[in-house]
């Protein structure tokens, strides 16, 4: 098993059960529908994402794609945006690669929205591998236990992020890749590992979507990272390390605030 982020891109390139698979993670297609609502008109970045998604899969000879949930945006009502168009994107995907998808807390109804050739699992979890295992998750609950059982586990859900400051007032805030330990003083019973097992790390993807904001983690934490495994420090944050999308190491979260 190895697991390598994709420079410059919020994507990550997993070989694993002899594949090789793009892992991305919250997409939320259709968000323009609530932005509109809102006030601000948007054109319609469907064709930007496939462009973008179909240009990586070429590009990295997947044969595999691992979508972390969150493919869709609006709840609990789905827009006719999305109705209209995920139904396309997933029947042009599924002639490229194998497709599965660990359920978000936005994608209720993804069931009746894509082909049957793309896999749907449980929002607490998917694992590949045989002898080095990974899991996958979003992020909004626990993990299954078969999860704490992997080298490796890989979620979404926080769309990780750093804010920038300079000495006027100015900020920007870029996506991140989180990559941090996990607590077991922190964790439920049902998840402790076996003893003698060593827990697997956490790598937090960072939002697919160029339109949702990003949880700046040296800002206010912990509030601003959402889901169990976080809200309960089962993650040790402060240690957890930081990096750009091309790599750029910096630092642990704690220094960093």
């Amino acid at each position: 098993m190895k697991a390598v982020p994709i420079f410059g891109k919020p994507a990550l390139m997993v070989k694993v059960a002899g594949e090789r698979a793009i892992v991305i993670s919250d997409l939320h297609l259709g968000i323009e529908h609530e932005l509109a609502e809102r006030g601000i008109s948007l054109p319609n970045q469907m064709p930007r994402l496939k462009a973008r998604l179909i240009t990586l899969l070429k590009e990295k000879r997947a044969t595999r794609l691992i979508i972390l949930g969150d493919v869709k945006h609006n709840v609990p009502v789905t827009s006719w945006h999305e109705w209209r168009e995920l139904p396309d994107l997933f029947e042009d995907l599924v002639r490229m690669v194998k497709i599965d998808i660990v359920k978000g807390n936005h994608d209720g109804g993804l069931e009746g929205m894509v082909p049957r050739e793309v896999t749907i699992h449980d929002p607490r979890g998917l694992v590949l591998g045989k002898r080095k295992k990974v899991g996958f998750m979003h992020g909004h609950t626990w993990p299954a236990p078969e999860l704490i059982k992997t080298e490796l586990i890989i979620a979404g859900h926080n769309h990780p992020a750093i804010e920038f400051r300079d000495e006027l007032g100015g900020r920007s805030i870029e996506p991140i890749w989180l990559r941090a330990k996990l607590n077991p003083r922190k964790l439920p019973k049902k998840l402790l590992p076996p003893a003698g097992k060593r827990l697997p790390d956490l790598i937090v993807v960072p939002a697919f979507s160029e339109l949702v904001g990003g949880a700046a983690v040296n800002r206010g934490l912990p509030k601003d990272l959402i889901g169990p495994i976080f809200r309960s420090g089962a993650v040790k944050l402060d240690e957890a390390e930081a990096y750009l999308l091309d790599g750029t190491f910096l630092g642990k979260i704690g220094a960093l605030r």
